[in-house]
């Protein structure tokens, strides 16, 4: 990367296979209305590095090569939200409580764990990037459609509980393409 070039990246939880393969079905459940994350990206974002530069990045991977935290145990909690960052961006965009619209995201969530609230912690603020409002979830998909919200708090969520294998630095390369730049494995 040059010196004055910027990326999109986010610290993550790899979610478990056992959990993965659990949300493929659901994605299969309801493959009319939602758009399927790819299964190799479904993960818990941390929190955004937005435009980092190489020293951001550097010390990103330092912090995740260094860190050694306890795997917390990842459970959904049968809450399903639903909202777009780059939609938010239009102005013409209204989110609204009773309807996913399309191009929306469904978002499942986790558990918050102690385990998962100190990596958490840990991380970021140590990167500066804690968020007040930080909400740990998975991203099932993105609406194909409008839909009711009450369709989506009634999906039929898995109950799958499994330790988070690794934490990672992703780089964003599109809404819905990322790509690994460093892994530590989570004991």
């Amino acid at each position: 990367m040059m010196a004055s070039q910027t990326v999109n990246a986010f610290v993550s939880l790899r979610l478990p296979r056992e959990l993965v393969d659990a949300l493929v079905a659901v994605q299969g459940e309801h493959a009319e209305r939602v758009e399927p994350q790819q299964p190799d990206h479904m993960h818990i974002t941390l929190g955004f590095l937005h435009d980092a530069d190489a020293g951001t990045l550097a010390e990103a991977a330092a912090t995740l090569s260094s860190g050694r935290w306890t795997a917390p145990v990842l459970r959904l909690t049968g809450e399903v939200r639903h909202g777009s960052w780059q939609l938010q961006k239009d102005p013409a965009y209204r989110y609204d409580d009773r309807v996913v619209q399309k191009q929306e995201q469904v978002r499942l969530g986790i558990e918050r764990t102690p385990e998962l609230t100190t990596l958490y912690t840990q991380i970021t603020e140590h990167l500066g990037i804690a968020e007040d409002s930080f909400w740990p979830h998975v991203t099932l998909g993105l609406a194909r459609q409008d839909f009711p919200v009450t369709d989506a708090t009634a999906m039929n969520l898995p109950s799958v509980a499994k330790p988070a294998p690794s934490v990672e630095l992703q780089q964003e390369i599109t809404v819905s393409e990322f790509r690994v730049l460093v892994a530590t494995s989570l004991t």
